[in-house]
């Protein structure tokens, strides 16, 4: 990949391009490779380098935007050029548009030299331990197991040069044998911390539970999400309550919601890139450098997060939020979700409950009603009716829908505990945790 220097270099050139005109330049550049597996054997290994290469050229209120995949110096200043044009004729901004001052950037990616040479012979190799210690209990396995290396340039005529290099894991695994299923994932930055003999006992510790599963009745249940769980309600909530651009145009449950205790005092809820179990990038995707942002705190509804265009737009604080461009429409997002943790162990928390269900993950969710983050979906790979404390056994899959604030609101114990899983955006660091407001609409019939 592209080093620092590089970067350096290639914006002196480009400069004699655009000559006067102010600019931004964001680069996403990736080298991937990525290992698939399905019914027992590794069907597919592919490898991909990619680099995205984004140019705004900023003409009073007006902006013109190009994308590239080759820095060629033909292609370069063909597309300079074309920018520079386009940016005369497009429609003029309701607000003004101003570019990022330089920044101090004090977040590292996390980088793991291992991870960015680990060979496809490697990745066959763990797989074929995780294949072979299934198949000998009779399941089949199917998943994907990728290592990539992700660099991101940010520059712009102020000054502003952010220049960072990560490495990620993403691994995740299901096994099947009849109708008993099991799921497990896992992303981190750095390929020794993936311990593919605890991934392949907790698949079979799942799907052993998960068989002759019965059903019961839809309902109001108490309920016990895994971090998995967990984090796609928190992905949905971020999408829906969290986003700044929301906000203020009044389509979020926070927009009339903010300074006031909602939850119970154990919910904190931050975009957090300082937080040891996730993976931080330094700076948004117009320079901003990253910080903590508190979105629930003790229960307090605090803000959501913002990008810089709503920040122009409205008069308020970027949050370092901003999203590359082909996702600017949406607002902002938070890169780095994190519930914070609690007292309890889940031992604990199945210990204590009288009654309930234990939710592995969910599958196939949609939005329902944004402003109260009214979620639909159904239950997978995994979901357990608990009674005197113990997990008796497994029931069929469920149809939930259910708010997420109402949910949150009956939230009462909260694990120690917390996982590292996939986000929309960035990585979403969750525990488990018991609601007592949890709604099963209907049966399935698996």
């Amino acid at each position: 990949m592209k080093d620092v220097n590089f970067w350096r270099e290639l914006v002196k050139r480009i400069k004699i391009y655009l000559k006067k005109n102010d600019f931004e330049i964001i680069v996403i550049e990736s080298n991937s490779e990525l290992t698939r597996f399905a019914q027992s054997y590794i069907h597919q290994n592919v490898a991909e380098t990619d680099l995205n290469f984004t140019l705004k050229v900023i003409n009073k209120d007006r902006i013109s935007i190009v994308e590239i995949n080759s820095i060629d110096e033909q292609v370069l200043s063909k597309n300079i050029e074309k920018a520079i044009e386009l940016a005369k004729i497009s429609p003029k901004l309701d607000y003004h548009y101003q570019l990022v001052k330089p920044q101090l950037y004090k977040i590292k990616s996390k980088y793991s030299e291992e991870t960015a040479n680990f060979t496809p012979l490697k990745r066959a190799h763990l797989i074929n331990n995780l294949i072979k210690e299934v198949n000998r209990e009779g399941y089949e396995a199917a998943g994907a197991f990728k290592t990539e290396t992700i660099a991101i340039v940010i520059i712009n005529s102020e000054g502003v040069f952010a220049f960072d290099q990560g490495t990620k894991v993403d691994f995740n695994g299901v096994i099947t044998k009849d109708n008993s299923t099991a799921y497990a994932s896992f992303i981190d930055s750095d390929i020794s911390n993936f311990n593919i003999k605890k991934i392949t006992d907790e698949l079979l510790s799942v799907a052993f539970k998960n068989v002759d599963q019965v059903e019961i009745e839809p309902g109001i249940y108490t309920v016990i999400l895994s971090p998995e769980a967990v984090a796609s309600i928190l992905d949905y909530t971020a999408y829906t309550a969290f986003n700044g651009k929301l906000i203020v145009e009044g389509k979020s449950f926070f927009s009339a919601n903010r300074r006031k205790k909602i939850f119970p005092e154990i919910i904190t809820i931050l975009d957090d890139p300082l937080d040891e179990l996730t993976l931080p990038i330094p700076f948004d995707f117009v320079g901003y450098p990253r910080e903590k942002i508190y979105l629930i705190k003790d229960g307090v509804i605090v803000d959501g997060v913002y990008d810089h265009l709503t920040a122009l737009k409205y008069n308020l604080k970027c949050t370092a939020n901003t999203l590359p461009p082909e996702s600017a429409s949406m607002g902002a997002l938070p890169f780095n979700l994190v519930m914070k943790g609690g007292e309890d162990n889940i031992q604990d928390i199945i210990g204590n409950t009288k009654k309930g269900v234990y939710i592995t993950r969910f599958h196939y969710v949609n939005v329902l009603n944004p402003m109260s983050v009214q979620l639909t979906g159904m239950t997978r790979d995994g979901t357990f009716l608990i009674e005197d404390g113990k997990m008796i056994k497994a029931i069929k899959n469920m149809r939930f829908n259910t708010s997420v604030i109402d949910m949150l609101k009956a939230v009462d114990m909260i694990s120690k505990n917390r996982q590292t899983k996939k986000g929309f955006v960035g990585p979403v660091v969750a525990p488990y945790l018991r609601t007592k407001n949890f709604t099963f609409s209907s049966k399935t019939s698996f």
